[in-house]
């Protein structure tokens, strides 16, 4: 037996606004992430090290943005 709440899941699917949605928050959610990236390749060997971050594990964070690179 469906429950309410997975019917309006599988409809949210199938539906074109349900797609645009997903893509929209994946798309939003994948430059929030490139911007924390770039703000990470601004920071200086200090201010990596007040944050608790190796220059070496920022340096591979921001390697992981290999698309956006400028």
């Amino acid at each position: 037996m469906s429950t309410d709440l997975e019917l309006d899941w599988k409809s949210n699917v199938a539906s074109p606004r349900g797609f645009i949605s997903r893509a929209v928050e994946f798309l939003g959610c994948r430059l929030e992430k490139r911007r924390g990236r770039q703000a990470l390749a601004q920071l200086t060997a200090d201010q990596l090290k007040d944050i608790g971050i190796t220059p070496q594990e920022a340096s591979a964070e921001i390697g992981k943005s290999w698309f956006w690179s400028q």
